[in-house]
């Protein structure tokens, strides 16, 4: 068969392969026909590659790069968005809805006749309920008619189950470990009997179906007969629901943003981390333009400003985005598809896999960012660059999809990192939608195709009864599989062994029905990442050994009865998570932090964890372990231990100031014995530890310069510290604490708080002082104070007079005080009303 000889070369001035002709060959053979063709279609690959490059050469920063230049590191220049990024809060855009917001108090609060009364929000996707729903929820004047109030997210793939403990979650301040092992029945009784005297106000956000509804309501609101007055908050885009809830109430219709409210929304997601100088009368024009093709609709309007906020603010980069796409919006609940799809076809290609991720996890479901970007580098979307460490890397790129609008930072860490996230229900299903036309996941649940056939990701989302309706061995080709439901059937389970051989991530946490892994997981050699964490667990097999390229493994509260000595030579461990075994005597099986007798067991020695030297997460129990080279682990950014730490003293003392590189340090006291000191060493020297939590009996507070010189979070639970000691006196010495949580740690009867301390503090816990009677708060003190909480001081006296002068406090929660206490805070009557009047929420729980 006569073809073209193709001759390839590299065009240095343009930056792509090239082919060039020099005659006719006569290739006879088929098959080398076929390697050619595949070798042809791999310099496509690379030419598209290149291409993607140099179309983001100006996101590097090095569009006029000329030669004979230095690359300048991402790090130092291109990034410092994403790090201002990092130190700004997420703040809800309430633009245009001041109306709104009144209304809907005035319903909620005003008329007391109803016993129980359903507002709703109704409105298309993407037109900002949610936003609203919330600006009215944390409103002082809203709050503080009610004696409860939680936010519970509704997807369309809700328990009621999950729903109950949510709310009890808000309510009661139980965590869902404690409650698992109650049925629907005993949840709604522990909430029933609760709320049983109490006022209460619940949102129930993004109710699809009359149906839900009706479950929901059976669920919560029967006790609501007899019991004190009732609100609900619903949020839905379908008008049907918002009418069937309370049809004695008029939904809540929530319009369009005008011109002017949507422009001035545009402006704060453009020019979100600098001013406004600018904005020129062509850019105004322009960006007038951009905002009336989004049809009022707030996610349209704040995604196509995330967008332009990473692009140069001239005239020719914008008119580049308005002639760039298809403006006309379509009609219904999909209207803003077009202007998603640009922001996404606007992603450098290496974040456009990140964001593609999403739509692996359920709707509404808040990510932890750790997994997140544990999840990213096991799926090889996070690209070295530099002497940067993959995982700042990750942090960028989650960062920048932050400032694109595209995800919502959920919440924060004390150093402005984001600790958790969501993506909006419509970008989700672009993502979605976008991931199933490569075939790159596939969703198994209710609303998902059956017939599942060589995707690279598959997801299970709360399929209680865990029979696949799919055949496994057509799913060779797959990457990654997730279950999010609590049943995995056992023949599926097994055939992930058989024929998932590519695996690179399986994660199975929470999984109640597992007990035992088959020794075919040896055979995964590329699997990166393994979660078990609360599954039922109770066996390792010796093939784990066979797992050279695992990255992230997560043992946590499993039934396992001890750790096999296989686990401290897989030398490519980056984050090991070995705590809170499960009792299994225990008939609730909570999970409790006795491990140390298991570590080890299996070997005559002490395990060796030098070997784990790339180790950068390590959260597990004391034990010989300690004395087998923790000072080798030069590269943890994070440690936490728990149990008797008095053992191991000597190894401590010297292992603890080799880590440099830490950032978060958690040592916990033995477990039920709090009785024996911490053993302590100076901090003097890790510039990067920002959060420390020291949970044991302190014979003495370190001194200031002995904390960590940049810490930003402090956690001290059961110090016991003596009057003499005045913890406060040091503490607020360091200069850059923001979060300041003390549980049982002051055993004296008067605490002051000196005026000009406590420099950038922001939130303040005081818990379980059993003794203290006297607070003291001079004037000067806490400048940039926003919350504070007093729990179960029950000898306290009253509040400090000082607290009149902390005008930037924002939030006041006082909960487990006295009758006597309460009554003087008690609004307008209260002999210490006048200290806090000033504070816009106040919670007496």
């Amino acid at each position: 068969m006569p073809i073209k000889t193709l001759v390839h070369g590299w065009d240095g001035k343009n930056g792509v392969l090239t082919q060039r002709n020099i005659g006719l060959k006569c290739i006879c053979y088929p098959k080398h026909l076929f390697t050619l063709r595949n070798f042809v279609k791999q310099i496509d690959d690379v030419n598209s590659r290149i291409e993607k490059i140099s179309a983001n050469k100006s996101k590097y920063g090095i569009e006029t790069l000329e030669a004979g230049q230095t690359l300048v590191p991402l790090n130092d220049g291109l990034a410092w968005k994403l790090r201002r990024a990092s130190i700004k809060e997420e703040l809800e855009d309430v633009v245009g809805m001041k109306k709104d917001m009144e209304d809907l108090e005035m319903l909620l609060t005003k008329d007391e006749s109803q016993q129980l009364r359903v507002v709703s929000i109704v409105a298309m996707g993407g037109s900002g309920k949610t936003t609203l729903a919330k600006s009215v929820y944390k409103r002082r004047d809203v709050q503080k008619c009610f004696d409860s109030y939680a936010w519970i997210y509704v997807s369309q793939e809700f328990t009621i189950k999950d729903l109950l403990l949510e709310a009890i979650k808000h309510i009661m301040q139980r965590t869902k470990k404690d409650l698992e092992a109650e049925n629907e029945e005993g949840l709604g009784k522990i909430l029933s009997d609760h709320l049983k005297e109490r006022r209460c106000l619940i949102v129930f956000d993004d109710v699809w179906k009359k149906e839900d509804w009706d479950r929901i309501k059976e669920a919560f609101l029967t006790q609501v007969e007899g019991g004190k007055q009732w609100r609900v908050l619903l949020t839905t885009r379908n008008w049907e629901v918002a009418k069937h809830a309370d049809p004695s109430t008029v939904p809540h219709e929530l319009k369009p943003l005008d011109d002017k409210e949507g422009f001035e929304l545009f402006l704060n997601k453009v020019y979100q981390f600098e001013e406004r100088s600018s904005l020129t009368e062509g850019l105004k024009d322009l960006g007038k333009q951009l905002v009336a093709k989004c049809g009022g609709l707030p996610l349209a309007i704040v995604v196509l400003g995330g967008l332009l906020s990473t692009k140069k603010k001239t005239p020719d980069e914008w008119s580049k985005v308005l002639k760039s796409v298809n403006w006309q919006l379509s009609q219904g609940p999909y209207q803003c598809m077009h202007i998603l799809a640009l922001s996404y076809t606007n992603l450098p290609y290496y974040l456009q896999s990140c964001f593609l991720y999403f739509g692996l996890f359920p709707e509404d479901y808040e990510i932890s960012c750790s997994k997140l970007i544990q999840l990213w580098v096991a799926e090889g979307f996070i690209q070295q660059r530099g002497d940067e460490t993959i995982k700042d890397i990750a942090e960028e790129y989650l960062k920048d999809l932050i400032q694109r609008s595209l995800i919502q930072a959920t919440s924060r860490r004390s150093n402005g990192g984001v600790q958790t996230c969501r993506i909006h229900d419509l970008l989700r299903d672009f993502a979605i939608s976008e991931s199933k036309k490569d075939k790159l996941l596939e969703i198994y649940g209710d609303k998902c195709s059956t017939s599942l056939n060589r995707f690279r990701r598959l997801t299970i989302h709360f399929n209680d009864d865990g029979k696949p309706r799919i055949s496994a061995a057509s799913l060779n080709h797959l990457h990654s599989f997730l279950c999010f439901s609590r049943i995995l059937h056992k023949k599926f389970w097994r055939s992930l062994y058989l024929e998932f051989n590519l695996l690179r991530v399986l994660d199975l946490k929470g999984v109640k029905n597992i007990q035992s892994l088959p020794k075919e997981i040896g055979g995964l050699l590329l699997l990166k990442y393994l979660n078990l964490y609360r599954t039922s667990i109770r066996k390792i097999p010796h093939s784990m050994r066979n797992l050279s390229n695992l990255q992230t493994l997560d043992l946590s509260c499993t039934a396992l009865s001890y750790i096999p000595n296989k686990i401290w030579k897989m030398q490519q461990l980056r984050h090991l998570y070995i705590y809170g075994f499960y009792d299994t005597s225990s008939k609730l099986r909570k999970c409790v932090g006795k491990v140390v007798h298991v570590i080890g067991k299996s070997c005559s020695h002490p395990p060796r964890i030098d070997n784990l030297r790339n180790l950068q997460t390590l959260h597990l129990a004391a034990g010989s372990w300690i004395k087998g080279g923790l000072d080798k682990l030069t590269n943890l950014r994070e440690l936490e231990m728990e149990g008797d730490l008095t053992l191991y003293t000597k190894a401590l003392t010297v292992s603890i100031p080799e880590l440099k590189k830490l950032r978060t340090l958690r040592l916990y006291g033995a477990y039920g014995n709090k009785s024996t000191p911490l053993p302590l060493v100076s901090f003097s020297h890790h510039v990067h530890l920002y959060h420390l939590t020291l949970d044991g009996v302190l014979e003495k507070l370190p001194e200031p310069k002995d904390f960590p010189p940049y810490l930003t979070e402090l956690q001290l639970y059961n110090s016991r510290l003596k009057q003499d000691d005045q913890p406060m006196a040091t503490l607020e010495k360091l200069p850059n604490l923001k979060i300041l949580s003390l549980l049982d740690s002051f055993e004296g009867k008067e605490m002051i708080c000196s005026g000009g301390g406590f420099a950038k503090l922001q939130t303040l816990e005081l818990v379980s002082f059993k003794e203290l009677e006297d607070l003291k708060v001079e004037q000067g003190g806490f400048p940039f104070l926003k919350g504070f909480v007093i729990l179960d001081c029950r000898q306290l006296k009253m509040l400090p007079d000082g607290l009149r002068h902390v005008t930037t406090l924002q939030e006041l929660d006082l909960r487990g005080m006295p009758k006597e206490f309460k009554a003087r805070v008690k609004q307008e009557t209260g002999e210490d009303w006048e200290k806090i009047k000033h504070i816009p929420s106040v919670t007496i729980r």
